[in-house]
């Protein structure tokens, strides 16, 4: 019977408009920080909240969430600003970093001098599972820890980007190893 009542769910949400169903993630959105306790903002009008999560023991980073242009957007600085002279290499890194994510990308502004981390999602993913904004929120997070570490290294130990990636590699082929 939950089954029935689940798809039911997941047909009427399909039938909606694309304004309601903006308006449904977005409520849906709200409800899953609240439910958390996370300390957000919350913008309304823009639809979107912003959230301060530690991402080490040094380090927080405001997070953005928001509906927007028919998707789930998921975004963090994470430099938000960058000496114009490591620029090149910025680049470099942000460009294997790419190359090796499953969902997400590296942006680079250089006009500003920041690096962010987006990770867009169709709406109709969250509106019809529930469980996908968490599951976006966590994705995002974790893999924004490690696109920080990298990052870090580049600026505060002037590591090359090629040795970065290759030991963030290392590390992600041990972890397959152990799991």
């Amino acid at each position: 019977m939950k089954k029935v009542i689940y798809f039911l769910k997941q047909i009427y949400r399909l039938s909606l408009n694309k304004v309601k169903q903006e308006k449904m993630v977005w409520n849906d959105l709200k409800k899953h920080h609240k439910d958390q306790k996370y300390q957000s903002g919350v913008f309304e009008k823009d639809r979107y909240l912003e959230s301060v999560f530690q991402i080490s023991d040094k380090k927080s980073l405001l997070f953005f969430y928001r509906i927007f242009e028919n998707k789930f957007d998921c975004r963090v600085k994470i430099l938000k600003e960058f000496d114009q002279d490591l620029t090149t290499d910025i680049f470099i890194l942000a460009t294997h970093l790419n190359n090796l994510l499953n969902s997400g990308t590296v942006l680079i502004n250089a006009e500003q001098n920041y690096v962010e981390y987006v990770l867009k999602t169709d709406l109709l993913i969250p509106l019809l599972y529930k469980g996908e904004i968490e599951n976006k929120i966590t994705r995002h997070y974790s893999t924004t820890i490690n696109i920080n570490k990298a990052f870090q290294r580049l600026i505060n130990e002037q590591e090359a980007p090629a040795i970065i990636i290759a030991d963030l590699l290392k590390d992600t082929s041990e972890k397959v190893k152990e799991d």
